[in-house]
């Protein structure tokens, strides 16, 4: 560590231990940032994640924390603030879907999807922004869904619950950088159909539809939204901020 665009630099990514926040970690670690890798239930996962960034070259630890819980946020911020100092680049990944039938779903599973989506993002924020404002120098990037922009007509999966709290974190993001800018940078990134955990179980008939209306022609990787991120927390980025990027391969596209 100590070379890269992101040297010297502090990050947290949260739902880091697989998929697209894991990808994340492995990018930012190779490019030089210390990581904080946030995981909510396999410490395994987290650790695989650890040893990759390791391989990459990088450096990190990780740390458990539910971040739809504000102390379990705070005390994690806390942790990462006595062991590397200030947060300079947050990536707001960890998220909850469910595909039950909208119709019939449960008061209790709409609160935890939009708790762990829109609540988790509020209360990273909200914990790194002091610190971010008084250095003048702060890199958010909040990690939505093209399912927060424009409901699927193709894949029918009952994601009512999940696409209204990535819209409401699309919404929040765009707040958040007229109301911290100068300061702080705050973007988002909506990908669509990625190869990762949460999608290894549909069906191979679905799958086929949604390539078949995507003008790539491919399901994306967690790579691919990982160098899009990091391109949003890098100097290169600097007169971006308020912005949604779509990483879908054309299957949504934005004005």
């Amino acid at each position: 560590m100590g070379e890269g665009r992101f040297a010297g630099r502090t990050a947290l990514v949260t739902g880091g231990s697989r998929g697209i926040g894991r990808a994340i970690c492995i990018q930012l670690a190779r490019e030089g940032a210390w990581v904080a890798v946030n995981y909510a239930e396999s410490a395994e996962a987290a650790a695989e994640t650890l040893d990759l960034m390791g391989a990459a070259g990088g450096e990190g630890v990780v740390f458990q924390a539910d971040v739809a819980s504000w102390e379990d946020t705070s005390a994690m911020f806390d942790a990462v603030e006595a062991a590397r100092g200030p947060v300079d680049l947050l990536v707001t990944n960890a998220g909850a879907a469910s595909f039950q039938d909208d119709v019939n779903m449960p008061l209790e599973l709409w609160r935890r999807i939009l708790a762990v989506n829109i609540d988790g993002a509020f209360h990273c924020v909200w914990r790194a922004k002091e610190a971010m404002l008084a250095r003048k120098d702060g890199r958010i990037v909040c990690i939505s869904s093209i399912q927060g922009l424009a409901p699927s007509r193709i894949r029918r999966d009952r994601l009512l619950a999940y696409g209204t709290s990535k819209s409401a974190v699309i919404g929040f993001a765009r707040n958040c950088a007229v109301a911290f800018g100068p300061d702080i940078r705050v973007n988002c990134v909506a990908p669509g159909l990625i190869d990762t955990d949460m999608t290894k179980d549909m069906s191979d008939e679905m799958r086929a539809r949604i390539v078949g209306e995507t003008p790539a022609g491919r399901t994306g990787t967690p790579e691919d939204v990982a160098e899009l991120t990091c391109f949003l927390l890098s100097d290169a980025a600097s007169f971006i901020t308020g912005q949604t990027y779509v990483t879908s391969g054309g299957l949504v596209t934005l004005p």
